[in-house]
C-alpha cells in the first residue's frame, strides 16, 4: 500500500482524509461535505480550543502586539505573553526550567540534538512520534529501538551500550494511536540502573494526566527523575506551540545553540494570547475538566469493550476503533460521517499495515448524551461492516 491508495480514493470520492472545515461551534463542525457533525476526531482533549476566555485573550493580544512578532525570539520576538507563558509553565514542575518553540516537533528536534551526538546512543520506543526519530537520527548518535514498552527488550539494549558516553531513553508518556501510557515507572528504575537519561514526550498527556495534569511522569510519580518534558499547547491546551520543561543548564542550552529555536520564530501574538489564557483556566479549572474527561472515558471504554469492541489496551482519551482492513476502516470512518460522528481515520504508514483504526478524541466538553450516541454507532458500524 502506498501513496495511490490515496489518491485512488479521493478519485473513488470516498476518502476521508481533508475535508474542509468551514465552521466549528462548539462540539459540532460544518465540512464541505456535512453539516453538524459531533466532533470525536480531534485532540482538543479539555474541549478549550472553543472557549470564550480562549479567544477573547487571542483578540486582546493581536491589539497589544499585532498579527506576529518582529523575529526569532532570540533578537526580538519574544513578548511579555512569551514570557509570562514561561514563567508559568517553570512555576509547575521540578523540572524548573521551560523554554517555547513554534511547534512539539520542532522541540524535540531541539532537545534530542542538543542532549545527543555521535559518542551516545539514543534507545526508542518503536512507536514513538516520528519527530523523535527525526531528532535521533540527526543528533548523529547510534539509534536503537525497542519493541513497544517491552522492558526486557530495553534493559538488555542498556547493558550492551555501556561503552557509550550516554544512554537517553526516549519515549512518548501517552501513545497517540494507541491510547496506553509508557510504564514510566519501570523505565525510571532502569535509567537509574544503567546510568541513563530520559526524554518524555508528553504531547497528549499535558493538561491531563496526573494529579496536576503534568502527564504521564507526574502520573507514576517520577517527574523528578526525568531529564526533559517535550510538550505541546495544540491538545489538552487548545492553542498551538511547544514547549520543554528542563532544568536550568539544558534551557540555557537549548535557548542559545537550538536552531529550531534560534532561527524559528515563536507563536504568533494571538496565539501566545491564548495560550496564556489557557494556562489560567487550567489553575482554577483543570481538576474538574480532568475529573469531566476521565467520566467520559470510563463510559466509552466500558461500553465498547462490553460490546465487544477491539479498541486495545487504551487507558485514555484516545481511544482507537481496530477495525484492520484499510479500505475498510475508509469505509466505516465515511458511514459514521453520514451518522453525524467525525472520526480520525488512521491507516497504513502512519500505523502498521492491517492495523486501520478510526481514532476517537473523547473530552471534557462531549455530553453524556453524545458519548452514548457514539457508542451506539459504533456497535452498529461493527455489525454492519463485520470489524
Amino acid at each position: 500500500m502506498s501513496q495511490e491508495f490515496y489518491e485512488q480514493w479521493e478519485r473513488d470520492g470516498i476518502s476521508p482524509f481533508f475535508p474542509v472545515i468551514e465552521a466549528n461551534d462548539g462540539n459540532l463542525v460544518t465540512t464541505d461535505r456535512h453539516r453538524d457533525l459531533t466532533m470525536f476526531g480531534s485532540c482538543d482533549y479539555l474541549g478549550l480550543s472553543q472557549h470564550p476566555a480562549l479567544k477573547a485573550a487571542a483578540v486582546n493580544a493581536i491589539e497589544r502586539f499585532g498579527t506576529n512578532t518582529y523575529g526569532a525570539q532570540l533578537l526580538c520576538g519574544h513578548t511579555r505573553l512569551h514570557h509570562d507563558i514561561e514563567a508559568k509553565l517553570s512555576a509547575l514542575s521540578p523540572l524548573s526550567s521551560a523554554i517555547l518553540f513554534p511547534s512539539g516537533m520542532a522541540a524535540n528536534l531541539a532537545v534530542i540534538t542538543r542532549m545527543a551526538g555521535k559518542d551516545d546512543v539514543i534507545i526508542n520506543d518503536r512507536t514513538d512520534h516520528v519527530s523523535i526519530f527525526m531528532g535521533s537520527q540527526l543528533s548523529g548518535a547510534e539509534v536503537r529501538t525497542f519493541p513497544h514498552s517491552n522492558m526486557a527488550k530495553l534493559e538488555s539494549l542498556l547493558r550492551r551500550s555501556t561503552e557509550k558516553r550516554r544512554r537517553i531513553i526516549i519515549v512518548d508518556g501517552l501513545y497517540s494511536a494507541d491510547g496506553d501510557y509508557a510504564p514510566l515507572d519501570e523505565i525510571a528504575a532502569l535509567a537509574q540502573k544503567h546510568d541513563a537519561r530520559i526524554v518524555v514526550d508528553e504531547a497528549h498527556s499535558f493538561g491531563v494526566v496526573g494529579p496536576n495534569g503534568l502527564g504521564v511522569a507526574e502520573h507514576f510519580g517520577v517527574l523528578d527523575q526525568v531529564d526533559a518534558v517535550v510538550a505541546t499547547f495544540s491538545k489538552a491546551l487548545g492553542s498551538v506551540g511547544g514547549f520543554v520543561l528542563t532544568r536550568r543548564e539544558l534551557e540555557r542550552e537549548l535557548r542559545y545553540m537550538a536552531p529550531s529555536y534560534t532561527s524559528s520564530r515563536g507563536s504568533a501574538p494571538a496565539v501566545a494570547g491564548a495560550t496564556l489564557a489557557s494556562l489560567t483556566h487550567l489553575e482554577r479549572h483543570g481538576a474538574r475538566l480532568r475529573a469531566d474527561l476521565a467520566a467520559n472515558v470510563e463510559l466509552v471504554l466500558t461500553r465498547l469493550r462490553a460490546a465487544g469492541v477491539e479498541i486495545g489496551a487504551t487507558r485514555s482519551q484516545i481511544v482507537p476503533i481496530m477495525v484492520r482492513d484499510e479500505r475498510k476502516t475508509v469505509d466505516v470512518a465515511n458511514w459514521l460521517m453520514e451518522q453525524g460522528i467525525f472520526t480520525a481515520a488512521f491507516v497504513y504508514p502512519h500505523v502498521p499495515l492491517n492495523a486501520g483504526r478510526l481514532r476517537v478524541g473523547l473530552t471534557a466538553g462531549h455530553s453524556t448524551e453524545e458519548c452514548e450516541r457514539l457508542v451506539e454507532l459504533v456497535v452498529k458500524a461493527k455489525s454492519e461492516f463485520d470489524f
